[in-house]
């Protein structure tokens, strides 16, 4: 049931932008499970008339009877169960309105606004020019041309002076917070044309308790996560920044059930019923007999429900550099290379150090098919040969969120059989892995 709104498609506007005075409003489209409770709302204007066809929901969404420039926020929560979906769209509003100019008599006047040319139009005997103005918003000046009578040509800026409109809104992705479970919530930010901002400057604060910026996870979106204080309950003021903009959002705090404790173990990533993540891992060591060892894990991850704990499927590859064997009797050594193709399931525990910083052991066991190649002394030639064998990757490490996922730096212990195929040492080995996983969920 959550993977369907996770796969709901993004709210859509048509048209995308208006006219204000002009155009009355927009065709709203999201996708959503046919069992899921969808409730629009926006920061100006009204929506109206939501109706389910199959998996889409459509609605109306009504021009506000403004003519100045703003931007409509508009948020499609979808709730299915205990599962809660945010999305998102803005919708430019243009303003349009006619401005009043005072010139000579006979004058031509024009306007550029927004590389939109507005004119030229004849000034009347009393001097006065009535020029049509679409200001789209985030447009603050115009450029005045006035040629009168004999030809003469001028040139100004014309300052528009439009209203501050609201570009930053935040809503929870649950009904609640609790010591026990914290809340997260999204934080939505344009620019002041009002195309979603990627690169704003957003921060988090509550009058109570604790919070934290995850990162962006979608257009203009950036995940935040809030954490009551012990005893708290009531309601809580959050506030968001962004780009000199504020915004605010009331949320209730249940305070914990009696006997339950809060707990000391918590997950990087999504707080919500499961998550995913996936990355790429790279690893450097030596094996035991003193190669080098190098490889790579593919992996994925998913926090499992109500534990503490997330499952981990992994793919990749080892190597382990050449290595002499048989080297008592120098005239009879050989060299050997192998190098494996691994599959591995395992399971990852962490505990928090710091706000962003967890701790971790991981266990993971599997099978790889490892390849060996030898070069026999005396020039006699050399052969190559597999073997399918076991492994074992137990880990000690840490992550540290940043950005849309987790950085991640760990120390693997790889046992995997000695003497494989006609390899005659041991291919375990240790390693430090570097790597990124990205939430996807």
């Amino acid at each position: 049931m959550a993977l369907a709104v996770l796969l709901a498609a993004s709210l859509t506007a048509q048209p995308p932008e208006l006219v204000l005075g002009k155009d009355a409003g927009a065709d709203l489209e999201v996708r959503a499970p046919s069992s899921a409770r969808v409730t629009f709302s926006t920061t100006v204007g009204t929506v109206s008339g939501a109706q389910r066809q199959g998996g889409v929901v459509r609605a109306r969404f009504n021009a506000p009877p403004l003519r100045v420039p703003s931007v409509a926020l508009v948020l499609a929560q979808i709730d299915d169960g205990d599962d809660r979906e945010l999305q998102w769209v803005s919708i430019p509003l243009s303003g349009s309105d006619s401005m009043v100019i005072q010139t000579k008599p006979g004058s031509k006047v024009e306007a550029t606004v927004a590389g939109r040319l507005v004119g030229p139009i004849a000034a009347g005997e009393d001097g006065n020019v009535r020029l049509p103005m679409v200001v789209p918003p985030g447009v603050r000046q115009a450029t005045l041309k006035i040629t009168d009578r004999l030809g003469n040509t001028s040139e100004k800026p014309l300052d528009l002076d439009p209203p501050p409109y609201s570009r930053v809104r935040l809503a929870p992705r649950g009904d609640a917070a609790s010591p026990a479970s914290p809340l997260e919530v999204e934080i939505f930010v344009v620019k002041p044309d009002g195309a979603p901002d990627d690169e704003a400057k957003v921060a988090l604060s509550a009058s109570e308790g604790e919070t934290s910026l995850r990162g962006r996870v979608a257009p203009g979106v950036y995940l935040a996560e809030f954490r009551p204080a012990e005893a708290q309950s009531g309601t809580t003021q959050l506030e968001a920044k962004a780009n000199g903009q504020l915004a605010t959002l009331d949320v209730a705090v249940r305070p914990e059930v009696a006997g339950t404790r809060r707990s000391f173990w918590r997950m990087s990533g999504s707080q919500g019923p499961w998550g995913v993540s996936a990355g790429l891992l790279g690893a450097l060591g030596r094996s035991y007999d003193g190669a080098t060892a190098g490889g790579f894990l593919a992996e994925v991850a998913v926090r499992l429900q109500s534990l503490p704990l997330e499952a981990l499927l992994d793919a990749g590859g080892d190597f382990l550099s050449e290595v002499g064997q048989y080297t008592a009797v120098p005239s009879l050594a050989e060299s050997a290379r192998t190098h494996a193709w691994l599959a591995q399931v395992g399971v990852r525990g962490s505990i928090p150090v710091l706000r962003n910083l967890d701790v971790h052991v991981s266990v993971a066991a599997g099978l790889q098919s490892q390849t060996v190649r030898v070069i026999f002394p005396l020039n006699l030639g050399r052969n190559t040969d597999s073997s399918m064998t076991s492994r074992f990757a137990p880990a000690v490490g840490a992550t540290w969120r940043i950005g849309p996922g987790r950085a991640l730096a760990q120390l693997q212990f790889a046992w995997s059989p000695s003497h494989v195929a006609q390899y005659a040492g041991s291919t375990s080995s240790v390693e430090g892995m570097l790597g990124y996983l990205i939430n996807l969920r």
